[in-house]
């Protein structure tokens, strides 16, 4: 990149359309200025684009098969896999500038989360969810007898978060592989990577591309909303729970609508991962999925119960994890935080402070300067929400297994949960969370990157979201007698 002035259009639209008003901001980076072009929209522009990308779908995208979609994502992906690919750059310059991320965090993050969308890993997810995967090209023969085919919708309208860089184009991968027309919102935390994704697609196949829409508006603009849930036929909301809310009253009955909202993730480290040999290696991850992206990812653990009986007591895990979250700081800085935020972690800090003075045992290991990271630390066991920004309750165990109650209050807000114990509990250990509604057990290390085909939030990425039809054996064997040439 250069240091001439550079203007990227934080929007996609097919080319047929035309907006005429748009609204600019600058940005300043180490490799020059950049002007991001965002739309002013309007329930008639939102109209046209609606019916755009779906007439587009028709002639184009509804055609390919399943095979070459999946060939076509998989040419995308290649492109921002190379380090010196223009828009990765653009990409890894202006999102750390846009959500105050560390720029190499943002690095390291996108280019491990891209490789998630691989030929062979899109192909693993949709065996994961189709017995046939063509059933989404044609009738396919079941088990059973007779035929299926799986239709996806027409359009899907997709909200999306913009807390986590990247994310968002898991989503609108998902309405590709359904043949779906796509109009993303993306949010004012972070509008570009979706856009950038979308481009890639266009250098691919400018065909396929044209069936996609990504647009910027300020979340709760109700005649936009009601416009785009009006002309999908599905509608993927993800965000808080508010959010979510907001768009659930505008979706009709009947109209299909997947969401995820506000989730919590917690670890569980037993005594077995807190040896001589292991506890440093224990801590230093957690630390690490602490930290990727703040805690904003609803993956990020929020609390940890350290189990009692290894070389190192859980409060001397909570002092260790504290000094590693401190090198990691100093590796990779905390975004800037609002004053709000800011605030939220003071209060929890304070009010742990007041409750270490009892002498119940309770303690508070902080960042001095600022509030960059901070662990407290219980005597014991339970479960706390936490504020984010890489703040964390370590709560003390006596048994993993006994002290599973303890967790029950939050069972409708877990998502997933990070274990280290011995290979003899992990099922005994999933059951439990299993019943407790944790829909993801991962490596410690590994808690925010999922794998293609999880069941998010307990549920199906694609199935969900299509219809069958189905063809009965007696109906084949009927028609049979209408052959002209049947004896």
């Amino acid at each position: 990149m250069d240091d001439r002035l550079g203007e990227i259009s934080a929007y996609k639209v097919p080319k047929s359309i035309r907006l005429t008003e748009f609204r600019e901001e600058l940005y300043e980076t180490e490799k020059g200025v950049f002007i991001l072009k965002y739309p002013i929209l309007s329930a008639g522009d939102l109209a046209e684009i609606s019916r755009t990308v779906q007439e587009n779908r028709d002639r184009y995208l509804a055609g390919l098969s399943i095979s070459d979609i999946v060939a076509k994502i998989d040419l995308a992906v290649q492109q921002w896999l190379n380090p010196d690919y223009r828009l990765r750059k653009i990409a890894e310059i202006l999102i750390p500038r846009i959500t105050g991320y560390d720029s190499e965090m943002v690095r390291l993050e996108l280019k491990r989360y891209i490789r998630m969308f691989r030929k062979k890993e899109l192909l693993r997810f949709l065996d994961e969810e189709f017995d046939q995967p063509a059933m989404l090209d044609e009738f396919r023969p079941r088990k059973t007898g007779g035929m299926s085919k799986a239709f996806g919708p027409r359009s899907i309208f997709h909200v999306f978060s913009g807390n986590v860089p990247g994310v968002q184009i898991w989503s609108l991968i998902m309405g590709l592989l359904l043949k779906s027309a796509n109009i993303g919102k993306t949010s004012t935390a972070e509008p570009l990577f979706p856009v950038l994704f979308a481009e890639t697609l266009t250098e691919v196949d400018p065909l396929l591309a044209e069936s996609i829409a990504i647009l910027p508006w300020k979340g709760g603009t109700k005649d936009l909303e009601e416009q785009a849930i009006a002309a999908a036929e599905a509608v993927i909301v993800y965000g808080s729970n508010t959010t979510v809310e907001k768009v659930r009253e505008l979706v009709p009955f009947g109209k299909k609508f997947l969401n995820y909202g506000h989730k919590i993730s917690l670890g569980l480290i037993g005594k077995e991962a807190l040896t001589a040999d292991y506890y440093f290696d224990t801590i230093h991850k957690l630390a690490e999925d602490v930290s990727v992206y703040d805690q904003q990812s609803c993956l990020s653990p929020q609390t940890v119960l350290v189990e009692e009986g290894g070389a190192v007591s859980p409060k001397q895990f909570a002092q260790m994890l504290a000094a590693e979250l401190e090198r990691y700081h100093k590796k990779r800085p905390r975004a800037k935080l609002a004053a709000e935020e800011a605030l939220s972690i003071q209060k929890v800090r304070n009010h742990y402070h007041l409750e270490s003075l009892s002498g119940d045992g309770v303690s508070v290991f902080a960042s001095q300067i600022d509030s960059a990271w901070t662990v407290i630390y219980h005597p014991e066991p339970g479960m706390e929400g936490s504020p984010l920004n890489r703040t964390i309750h370590v709560f003390s165990s006596q048994s993993l297994e006994v002290d599973f109650e303890k967790i029950m209050p939050y069972q409708d807000y877990l998502q997933s949960c990070g274990l280290a114990v011995a290979p003899v509990r992990l099922f005994q250990i999933a059951e439990l969370l299993g019943t407790l509604g944790v829909n993801r057990i991962a490596p410690i290390g590994e808690m925010n990157r999922a794998k293609p085909g999880w069941h998010h939030d307990g549920g199906f990425n694609l199935l969900d979201l299509v219809k069958f039809t189905d063809i009965e054996r007696n109906l084949e064997q009927d028609l049979e007698r209408y052959d002209p040439d049947v004896e």
